[in-house]
């Protein structure tokens, strides 16, 4: 605030304190209070007003520039801290970038495919990755690898470039389980439908359909609407014999867990291959059914239902 008063003042000091963004000094800031209270007569006191509006917008513009200053600084130090951690960088001529993104992943299309049944640009502007990379991989800002065993469970490492981590993966970024002593892989997903959820598991077997601990048909008491509503879309696919589904439902009633299990059986079936997801995608396995029962109203006996009207 001070720094602009003086500049305001007449004299050959004004222009190179108008262009002095340093804080001001004590002699400076006495100055500046007697013109914003007036003391030196009753003309300076809009003049003080305006000196103090003008001082705020030049105090703002420098704290703007001392927060991007402590960023940068902030990432220079996250980068020291490893030497195998540096942050993401796509070159905006050839598009490389020095880190791989599991979730960029894109579907492998046939050479005799038709372009104008490609789909349509969703508009949406995808941001480029600035964070921190660990050996090609997104990390979280703040950590060093390997990680440490007493604050951290395993995995102590990121997986490999492209594969994903995390929900209980192991270090290849794969789900396993044990079966009869043999380590077997398995996709997993979760489903919702109305106030039902699923979590379903699918491994290569020969086409059981295990629900809560019991066969699928005798938990949707032998309803075949239900049964072919939970795996209808690895029916769709075809490899309903080729592989076991085991799921663990609760919530809701049958139908809405029917539902959820198809919405994980369809996620199960895009994380086991991802050429799969168009063909998914087109037929809504994936949508989320995001249909429920209406609230019921006051005054009414049920959401839209009311009572008869009688004018007597």
């Amino acid at each position: 605030m001070a720094a602009f008063a003086i500049a305001s003042g007449s004299g050959p000091r004004s222009g190179a304190a108008l262009r002095q963004l340093a804080p001001p000094s004590t002699s400076q800031a006495a100055v500046a209070l007697r013109l914003a209270n007036g003391s030196q007569g009753e003309g300076l006191t809009s003049f003080g007003m305006f000196a103090g509006v003008a001082a705020a917008i030049l105090t703002v513009r420098f704290v703007s520039r001392r927060s991007s200053a402590q960023k940068q600084r902030r990432r220079i130090a996250i980068s020291r801290k490893a030497e195998d951690i540096e942050i993401g960088y796509e070159d905006p001529k050839t598009g490389e970038k020095n880190y791989v993104n599991p979730w960029e992943e894109r579907v492998e299309l046939p050479e005799d495919f038709d372009p104008a049944s490609a789909p349509v640009p969703s508009g949406l502007k995808f941001h480029p990755y600035t964070g921190p990379v660990y050996k090609k991989v997104p990390v979280v800002e703040g950590l060093s690898f390997p990680l440490d065993p007493k604050i951290y469970a395993e995995p102590l490492e990121p997986p490999p470039p492209g594969a994903k981590w995390g929900d209980g993966r192991s270090p290849d970024g794969n789900w396993y389980m044990k079966v009869n002593g043999e380590k077997v892989q398995y996709w997993q997903a979760v489903g919702r439908r109305k106030t039902a959820v699923a979590i379903v598991k699918l491994l290569k077997g020969n086409g059981q359909f295990i629900i809560n601990g019991r066969e699928a048909i005798e938990y949707f008491n032998n309803n075949p609407i239900w049964w072919i509503k939970a795996c209808e879309p690895i029916a769709a696919m075809s490899l309903k014999n080729n592989h076991d589904i085991l799921c663990k439902s609760f919530g809701g009633g049958l139908s809405g867990q029917a539902g959820a299990i198809r919405l994980g059986v369809a996620r199960c079936l895009q994380e086991m291959d991802f050429n799969l997801r168009p063909l998914l995608k087109k037929s809504k396995y994936l949508t989320r059914d995001a249909r429920r029962v209406e609230s019921k109203k006051t005054g009414k006996p049920k959401a839209r239902k009311d009572v008869p009207y009688h004018k007597r």
